[in-house]
């Protein structure tokens, strides 16, 4: 048989003070999910956070440690042979079965002078492709030249020189050429690749690149 309480028997005052009781009781349980909660995320967030750092640390020494070893032994292999080092901003050692590719990348930028040359090159499109295909020229002048950010990209310049010498407009090709004069060398990063044959015995990139895995 189901048991009953008979408030009857019970005051004002005590039945106030028993929900009362009973909402403290569930304020209690919700904060002590709250806290749970809390702590778990932290303990989570400050060890994830640790593991990266070691491993971004671990990942730069290593980057560290290749690059300087693959630099003694390309040197060592030239003075070996009697022969002065080469002066290239990519080189790779290798075996049967493992590569490692260390590879020195320049990083531009385009004086104040390049927006007059862009401003004359896009002019010298509109009045060559507006006419004649519109929505060829919306899109090209929306990429040209700039990346993803909406700044020139010494390789697209590049692409782009390409196009025009297969147009063989002696006017925009001149201006690409100023434009490419543009360009100063503002710093340089060091990269390094490293390989290993497949089953198919092709060289096969080691990825450490988080995004990709």
């Amino acid at each position: 048989m189901e048991n009953t309480i008979d408030l009857a028997q019970y005051t004002t005052e005590q039945l106030e003070a028993f929900l009362s009781e009973k909402k403290n009781e569930g304020k209690r349980k919700q904060q002590k999910l709250e806290d749970t909660l809390k702590k778990n995320k932290e303990d989570f967030l400050e060890s994830t956070v640790r593991k990266f750092a070691a491993v971004s640390h671990e990942l730069a020494e290593l980057k560290n440690f290749t690059i300087t070893e693959a630099n003694k032994l390309n040197l060592e292999m030239f003075t070996i042979q009697g022969k002065e080092p080469k002066d290239v901003k990519t080189f790779s050692l290798k075996s049967d079965n493992y590569k490692v590719t260390v590879d020195m990348q320049e990083r531009f930028e385009f004086t104040e002078e390049a927006t007059v040359h862009l401003q004359t090159i896009k002019e010298m499109f509109k009045e060559k492709f507006s006419d004649r295909n519109k929505g060829f020229y919306g899109f090209l002048e929306s990429i040209l030249m700039r990346n993803s950010k909406g700044d020139l990209d010494p390789k697209l310049l590049a692409k782009g020189r390409v196009q025009v010498n297969e147009i063989g407009d002696v006017a925009l090709i001149n201006e690409f050429e100023k434009l490419e004069k543009c360009q100063r060398v503002v710093g340089s990063s060091l990269y390094c690749r490293v390989y290993e044959k497949d089953e198919r015995q092709r060289w096969a990139d080691i990825n450490v690149q988080f995004s990709s895995l």
